[in-house]
């Protein structure tokens, strides 16, 4: 990589920082009013007691990669 290459993905990634840092700058009172919010709806509304957590799908993705995935063929043993 030549020094232009690496001005310019320099550049580049400063601009994104910046970007980033802005909005995050405008959603962190979003963000804090929407934890408000929830808190607030969870002192007010009854409680759930009894319903099951939904599926975790993230677990399930890797249960079935897992089986799906081939196996490895296990070497034949050296006799000797």
């Amino acid at each position: 990589m030549n020094d232009k290459e690496a001005v310019d993905m320099m550049q580049r990634c400063l601009y994104e920082i910046r970007s980033l840092r802005a909005q995050i700058e405008h959603l962190s009172p979003a963000a804090e009013a929407y934890c408000v919010l929830r808190d607030v709806v969870r002192m007010a509304a009854p409680a759930n007691r009894g319903v099951a957590p939904g599926e975790n799908i993230t677990w399930t993705l890797e249960k079935r990669i897992r089986e799906l995935e081939p196996k490895p063929k296990a070497e034949p043993e050296a006799d000797g």
